[in-house]
């Protein structure tokens, strides 16, 4: 029988779990109990530690459909895919809507009760005090890098067009670099200072926050930040 929102342990899935991100998460959420399915595009370049409750399955945040079976059984998705592993050298035939596309097939293949999805953001996509978001400061954000920014911004309205359950957490532009990941954290609504969106947070840090979304949620339709605590 389903789980009520309330329940725990939950039934979880993390798209691009191959990632450092969802790679930090798959930890984060393990450990919390919960049970884990790992969606990669190549399960034979992701070897985490064997776990009774993961599974790891092939596929693809683009094509959901034949990811049903596991949507079926999941109660709550963590998206984080990436189009690529590092920046590329040019977006000539970069996809502007990569992230509005999964979110809005996701929203359709996925049948199940309850329907809880937290998405990984991006520092870029903030809207600061001073006007503007990130993207828009060169000083902040690298222009070359604007349509993979662009492309995260449309992933709210898509968010928005649907009736799933969805959060969107934002990291600080520091992500990766506090070695600690155990340190307090706060979320945050925009708009945010430039000191709060540059913060250092680490993975497993950021995880956490994941996670809490996940079992208790705080955060409903609406983009927050991850800064430190």
């Amino acid at each position: 029988m389903p789980s009520t929102p309330d329940q725990l342990p939950k039934q979880v899935a993390v798209l691009g779990a191959g990632g450092r991100v969802g790679r930090a998460v798959t930890a984060a959420l393990l450990a919390g109990e919960h049970h884990v399915t790992a969606v990669v595009r190549d399960p034979g370049r992701y070897d985490p530690p064997p776990h009774p409750r993961l599974r790891v399955v092939r596929g693809d945040a683009r094509q959901p459909a034949p990811l049903a079976p596991v949507l079926r059984t999941t109660e709550a998705l963590v998206l984080a895919v990436t189009p690529f592993t590092a920046p590329p050298p040019s977006f000539d035939g970069f996809d502007p809507d990569y992230y509005a596309a999964i979110v809005a097939g996701l929203a359709d293949a996925w049948d199940h009760p309850h329907r809880r999805l937290v998405a990984v953001g991006l520092t870029a996509t903030l809207r600061l005090d001073s006007g503007g978001a990130v993207m828009d400061d060169p000083d902040l954000f690298p222009p070359a890098l604007t349509p993979y920014a662009e492309a995260h911004a449309r992933q709210l309205p898509a968010l928005s067009a649907t009736t799933l359950d969805w959060a969107v957490l934002a990291p600080p532009g520091g992500f990766g670099t506090d070695p600690d990941p155990r340190r307090p954290y706060r979320l945050l609504r925009e708009p945010l200072s430039r000191t709060q969106v540059m913060a250092a947070l680490s993975h497993g840090t950021y995880a956490r926050a994941v996670v809490a979304e996940v079992e208790r949620p705080t955060v409903r339709r609406e983009r927050v930040a991850v800064v430190p605590g």
